[in-house]
């Protein structure tokens, strides 16, 4: 049993005090509150571990077997102060929604540091490469973005905040740990952070396609260029593309849908890494 292992008292109450704070976080509005967010499974208590978040507990169903260098790098972070907390099978499903949990919940800290909340554009963003996404809803979608982002070397991404909360259990899994790799910024005012890049220098390409739009992968592009991606049904907003330098489209084959907001994102961080 984990809770002898790891020397605490079993939890089998899903009215435990903690464990209400804990199931609360499925709320954005309780995130945003105790600035603490769920990650389910061994993958993301690594990935957490590995670039050195702020676990504030770890939560272990008591039943679940680990192998002896899982329970050695817990018992680790047990040593740096983290609440671990050994629960039954009934609290742990209260904790969590995944289909085929591992037994091992990690409840870490806002990255306000690397999430830093873009208010206005600094010298130091201007040498990254950036991409900007207005009114991106579907969870999914954004934590494919991150993940994408994290694979070709997007060192900046910054939502509107409208998009779908970086910090949702969904967005989480679907980033697949590249929350912790990328720099992430949710901002109110998403016109004037636009006005800010250009103000710096920055050319912001909107991803429509028009008459005189640029063509991925054969006009030229520079990776200090900005692209902005819409709204997966109605793409960007006539005020966002009135902002924008130029537009940008992917060609494809006649007659075909526009692409999947996060597969058009990864085309086009694919070119901008080559």
């Amino acid at each position: 049993m984990n809770s002898d292992i790891f020397g605490v008292t079993e939890i089998v109450s899903k009215t435990n005090s903690t464990i209400v704070k804990i199931s609360k976080l499925e709320n954005k509005k309780y995130r945003n509150i105790e600035k603490l967010f769920i990650c389910n499974g061994i993958k993301l208590f690594l990935e957490a571990i590995s670039f050195n978040a702020k676990i504030k507990y770890i939560v272990l169903n008591n039943k679940s077997i680990f192998d002896a260098e899982i329970v050695e790098k817990i018992k680790a972070q047990q040593g740096n102060g983290v609440s671990i907390l050994c629960v039954s099978d009934i609290v742990f499903d209260k904790l969590t929604d995944e289909q085929a949990p591992q037994g091992i919940i990690t409840v870490c800290s806002y990255f306000e540091e690397k999430h830093s909340f873009f208010t206005n554009a600094k010298n130091k963003y201007f040498e990254n490469k950036i991409m900007l996404f207005e009114s991106i809803r579907d969870p999914g979608n954004v934590g494919t973005i991150i993940r994408n982002a994290a694979a070709f070397g997007i060192e900046r991404l910054i939502f509107s905040s409208d998009c779908a909360d970086i910090y949702s259990t969904k967005v989480i899994r679907a980033a697949m740990g590249a929350v912790f790799k990328v720099n992430i910024d949710v901002v109110n005012d998403f016109n004037d952070v636009i006005l800010s890049l250009k103000k710096g220098g920055k050319r912001v390409l909107g991803a429509a396609l028009k008459s005189n739009s640029l063509v991925l992968g054969k006009d030229e592009l520079s990776t200090q260029d900005v692209v902005v991606i819409g709204n997966e049904g109605h793409g960007l907003s006539s005020e966002v593309l009135s902002l924008c330098d130029n537009t940008l489209f992917i060609p494809m084959c006649e007659n075909t849908e526009s692409l999947n907001a996060a597969i058009a994102t990864a085309i086009i961080m694919w070119e901008f890494s080559k």
